[in-house]
């Protein structure tokens, strides 16, 4: 205790110095004091080491700050109170102590991510042992780079809501799909929100690690359908951004008679168009006159002959309505024309007839015509 009594007046005449070679001697004094004195301060020795720490801190240079972490090389002897002075430094002087340092507070840490760049807050997710406190501020960041830092490492614990927040990110970029959905942390709810818009490897995995069966499946398209299509729903007329729609369902085979009539219930009568001509191997302008065709029995061929059956066929049909242009009201006469075309035809000749449309489009307008008459008598 006397060797820091007799040292504490050579420290503040150093601080009131302005020279560099005094600043760094006196980072040099403040850092063996910690390294090699086991006795406490005083309550008042504490609080002028910790003031001339501060001190030293805001008018140090980058030699005083190399200086101390020379020093402390072994950042676990570093006092707090400089740790969060350099926690917040140049990350390249910053590192380790972001990385390492055992003293930092989750609060400082949380500090740190909230004022400082995400490199630094890149490296605090790196940390050994991370607390669902730390972790949520890392993730609230929205930086993807962060997100997988946290996610892959085991160390950190995982609020439910930083697992959330990570796996609605995963949707749109691919590098946290497979650090989220093995976190043990996440839920079987949580990891079906996001299987539809895995690749096929982690679809396995998810299946095999919660056991889910083809109903839950079911439910997780129709429920990743939902929230893709509200996320475009002021884009409903857009061709552009529904055939990128179509394109992204076909690629993770969520392109399916099922979901026909959920995106018709949505009003997304555009995106129905494209999706059944892709269904259906049809231009797009052939379905577009099929669609408003007023008997049915050209959509009745097409459900035939993509392996639609009666009673998805009617509500398809009714569903549909709603996006011709004029008069939506479907008409007794109209739906009966319908369910005869249905009927009459078996899979084999529907798809015969769809391929003669695609070779001849003027035969469809003709046959188009004739079943518009029928329709109003």
């Amino acid at each position: 205790m006397s060797a820091i009594k007799d040292t504490l007046p050579r420290m503040v005449a150093l601080a009131h110095e302005r020279s560099e070679l005094s600043r760094i001697q006196l980072a040099g004094m403040l850092a063996d004091i910690f390294l090699f004195n086991d006795s406490h301060l005083s309550l008042r020795e504490e609080e002028l080491i910790n003031e001339l720490i501060d001190q030293l801190m805001k008018s140090g240079t980058v030699q005083v700050r190399s200086q101390l972490m020379e020093k402390f090389a072994d950042v676990s002897r570093m006092p707090r109170r400089i740790a969060t002075h350099i926690a917040r430094d140049d990350i390249a002087i910053a590192r380790p102590v972001l990385m390492a340092c055992p003293t930092l507070t989750d609060d400082d840490l949380i500090q740190v991510v909230e004022e400082q760049g995400v490199s630094h807050a890149a490296l605090i997710a790196t940390r050994q042992q991370i607390s669902e406190a730390v972790a949520d501020a890392l993730v609230t960041t929205g930086d993807v780079r962060v997100m997988q830092a946290v996610a892959e490492n085991l160390g950190a614990h995982l609020s439910q809501k930083a697992v959330e927040a990570v796996a609605d990110a995963a949707r749109y970029s691919a590098e946290l799909r497979a650090p989220i959905l093995h976190r043990p942390e996440i839920t079987a709810d949580t990891a079906m929100k996001l299987y539809w818009w895995v690749e096929q490897d982690l679809r396995r995995y998810t299946l095999k690690r919660f056991g889910i069966g083809s109903g839950q499946v079911d439910k997780a398209l129709a429920m990743t359908i939902t929230t893709f299509l509200n996320d475009h729903v002021n884009q409903k007329g857009n061709d552009e951004v529904m055939t990128q729609i179509a394109e992204w369902m076909e690629k993770h085979e969520a392109l399916t008679l099922q979901v026909l009539p959920q995106v018709l219930r949505m009003g997304h009568f555009r995106l129905f168009n494209i999706l059944l001509a892709r269904l259906a191997n049809l231009n797009l302008s052939l379905i577009d006159t099929i669609m408003a065709e007023a008997g049915g029995r050209g959509l009745a061929a097409v459900c035939r002959a993509v392996g639609m059956d009666k009673p998805g066929f009617v509500s398809l049909f009714l569903l549909a309505r709603g996006g011709r242009p004029g008069d939506q009201v479907v008409h007794p006469r109209e739906l009966s024309l319908a369910l005869e075309a249905f009927d009459r035809m078996s899979p084999a000749i529907a798809k015969d007839l769809l391929h003669s449309w695609s070779m001849n489009p003027d035969y469809f307008a003709k046959h188009n015509q004739e079943a518009s008459r029928d329709a109003l008598h």
